[in-house]
C-alpha cells in the first residue's frame, strides 16, 4: 500500500502555488533565464511524452497509486535513463518555474517537491514493483538511477 493517498499531480500544482507566493507573484524572466525556461519545459514535455507513450505501447497502468497493476515492466525508452521519467517531467517543470520566476527562494519548494515524492510515492511504488517482478525490478534499479 502506498505511503502517499495525495495524487503527485496535487502535490506538484501545491508546489507551484507556493513557488509563485515566494516570488510574490512576479514574472521576472527576461533574456538567457527565459530561454532555459522554456527549454527545461520543452524537454520536460518530451519526457512525460515519452513515458506515458511507453506505458500505453506497453498495456500498463500509469496509475501512480496502483503499481501492483503494472503487468509488464517497462526498462525501455525514457526508463533506461530514469526509473521515474514522469516524476522527473515535473520536478523538470518546476525548475523551469524557478528559471521563469527568477528567485532563489523558489528552489526551496522543488526540493520539498523531490523529498517528498522520494518518500511517500516512489519508496513505496519500488517495494510493490519489487514484490511484483522480483530480481528483474532489483537488476533494473541497479542499471538505472531514481531520478536522472
Amino acid at each position: 500500500m502506498l505511503a502517499l493517498k495525495i495524487p503527485p499531480l496535487v502535490i506538484f500544482l501545491v508546489v507551484a502555488v507556493i513557488m509563485l507566493a515566494l516570488s510574490g507573484f512576479h514574472f521576472e524572466a527576461s533574456g538567457w533565464s527565459l530561454v532555459l525556461s522554456y527549454a527545461i519545459w520543452l524537454l520536460a514535455a518530451v519526457i512525460a511524452v515519452s513515458a506515458v507513450l511507453s506505458f500505453t505501447q506497453s498495456k500498463t497502468t500509469v496509475n501512480p497509486h496502483k503499481p501492483n497493476k503494472a503487468n509488464v515492466l517497462v526498462v525501455s525508452g525514457v526508463f533506461q535513463y530514469s526509473r521515474n521519467p514522469m516524476y522527473l517531467s515535473l520536478a523538470m517543470i518546476l525548475v523551469g518555474g524557478a528559471f521563469w520566476l527568477n528567485t532563489l527562494w523558489v528552489v526551496l519548494p522543488i526540493v520539498g517537491f523531490v523529498v517528498y515524492l522520494s518518500y511517500f510515492q516512489i519508496k513505496p511504488e519500488e517495494a510493490a514493483l519489487t514484490e511484483k517482478f522480483g530480481e528483474d525490478y532489483q537488476n533494473y534499479c541497479d542499471r538505472v538511477r531514481r531520478w536522472l
